[in-house]
């Protein structure tokens, strides 16, 4: 017996402190987060986003205290991402990942597996879904493959339309304030400075003044913004203080058009533009010879001068039609640095806006 005792101790030794040392490392986890989510903690935080836009947003918001990366670069397709084991690194260390929240980043669930990073996955505290609140477009009633690469749970391209980037900022605000509430004041300052920016880029200086950006997004999501302004103040129409994007945009609203993919919905809705026709006959399968030559007839039918094209789109096509019809394909990047010169969400917009303009009239 005392021979077999002898033989146990330095195996139990051996345990105890392979325990120890495991939950000396697990207390050290758990102590730094506590620090950070009480407030305590001066470390830099880590946030990776899926998408360029969203990092543009969040570096707005979280200014110095956060190092913000994002995964998708600006020129790809967002649905087709390799999950590279380099991304699983990203995110382990993470204390935001910052998402759409929809099933647009179908290739994030390999690299969160991973990861193995528990506090970012979706419902902690360190997840984040840009998507909620939006007023989302293009829901679905049912599942239906043969429709093509339907999105169940509505269109996801939703930073093509400027006014949802007001709820992106919240929720990134909300999240950043989760995991370090020490700082919640200056978030939501930045958020605030962020959104009136927004507002003063959409709306012009001079509404915003008079009416704060809150009733006249209002008014814009609910599509009685141009009658509103018809109205008239200290002697002359509202649509004469009118400026920004929407003033830029106003003699172009009702003008058809087509497009590649259902990439800008949310971009056509805020500037009353109207879609005919797709290339793609449904969303993610190649237009056929048929569809190309349906196109092509209501093009002339329509006399439609532009089609819009995500610049990350085969060309083959939308070149063929423009051959046939004189029709204008315009390749826009749908991402911040989707182009060398586009380096926030602001410019990005002003492109969109200067390239349709240019090729519509």
């Amino acid at each position: 017996m005392y021979k077999l005792a002898t033989r146990l101790k330095p195996i139990l030794l051996f345990i105890v402190l392979s325990g120890s040392v495991i939950l000396s490392g697990q207390n050290r986890q758990q102590n730094r987060n506590q620090q950070r989510y009480r407030g305590n903690s001066d470390e830099t935080l880590n946030i990776i986003c899926s998408f360029s836009d969203y990092a543009s947003i969040t570096k707005r918001i979280v200014g110095s205290y956060g190092n913000v990366q994002h995964i998708a670069h600006g020129e790809q397709d967002p649905h087709f991402v390799s999950p590279k084991p380099s991304y699983s690194m990203m995110l382990r260390d993470a204390d935001l990942w910052i998402t759409t929240g929809m099933d647009l980043e179908v290739w994030s669930t390999t690299i969160l597996d991973k990861a193995r990073n528990r506090q970012i996955m979706d419902g902690e505290i360190g997840f984040v879904s840009v998507s909620d609140g939006v007023k989302v477009l293009q829901k679905v009633e049912k599942a239906d493959r043969t429709e093509g690469d339907i999105h169940l749970m509505g269109n996801p391209h939703i930073t093509t339309g400027p006014l949802n980037w007001k709820v992106i900022a919240a929720n990134i605000t909300t999240g950043l304030i989760k995991v370090d509430p020490s700082n919640a004041s200056y978030y939501q300052a930045n958020m605030e400075a962020f959104n009136d920016q927004v507002d003063r880029a959409m709306f012009g200086d001079e509404l915003i003044d008079i009416f704060k950006g809150e009733m006249l997004s209002k008014l814009l999501e609910n599509n009685t913004l141009f009658t509103f302004l018809e109205e008239e103040y200290q002697g002359e129409k509202l649509i004469e203080k009118l400026g920004g994007w929407l003033k830029q945009m106003e003699p172009l609203r009702g003008k058809k058009i087509v497009a590649y993919h259902k990439n800008w919905v949310y971009f056509i809705e805020t500037f009353d533009l109207e879609i005919v026709g797709y290339i793609e006959p449904k969303p993610g399968i190649p237009p056929s010879a048929k569809h190309v030559q349906h196109m092509i007839q209501t093009i002339h039918d329509q006399n439609i001068k532009l089609m819009l094209v995500a610049s990350y789109f085969e060309k083959s096509s939308a070149r063929m039609i423009e051959d046939k019809t004189g029709i204008k394909a315009v390749y826009l990047p749908l991402f911040v640095q989707g182009s060398p010169e586009i380096n926030d969400n602001f410019q990005l917009v002003d492109y969109w806006i200067d390239q349709v303009k240019m090729h519509i009239q």
